[in-house]
């Protein structure tokens, strides 16, 4: 199951998933991926975590993105977990039925390849979808 980070912008999510990333590589047998629309965060993470800085490939909506995801995948078998931060600057959308048809795709790539994510998202933990709820990371 996609696991999310809930909240409004200056709420800490970016730091968590950081402390989270970095606490969790040595704990995975794989590799793993941070993937957000700037490089802000680069020197923050481990450096044995793979660093993806989406404006570099000029991602723009949600279809991009899930091609994008899907390509990763494809030629590295070895990815065990996903962090995915500002998923809205990624993907250029707010709207709660975009976001969950977005978490909908990529709970369908864990299944089949076996692979974690987690999703940073500009909702209140308050203001997420019913459907949503159970997905928030606590």
């Amino acid at each position: 199951m996609v696991s999310l980070i809930c909240g409004h912008n200056g709420t800490g999510k970016t730091r968590r998933m950081i402390e989270m990333a970095n606490g969790e590589i040595d704990k995975i047998q794989g590799k793993m991926v941070f993937i957000e629309a700037n490089n802000k965060h680069i020197y923050d993470l481990d450096y044995n975590i793979r660093y993806i800085n989406t404006k570099e490939y000029g991602l723009t909506n949600e279809e991009q993105f899930h091609g994008f995801v899907c390509g990763l995948l494809a030629t590295d078998y070895d990815i065990e977990k996903v962090f995915i931060d500002g998923l809205y600057k990624i993907t250029d959308t707010l709207d709660e039925e975009k976001t969950k048809l977005i978490i909908d795709r990529l709970e369908q790539l864990e299944l089949k390849f076996d692979v974690k994510f987690v999703l940073s998202l500009n909702f209140d933990i308050e203001n997420i979808p019913e459907s949503m709820k159970d997905k928030v990371y606590a």
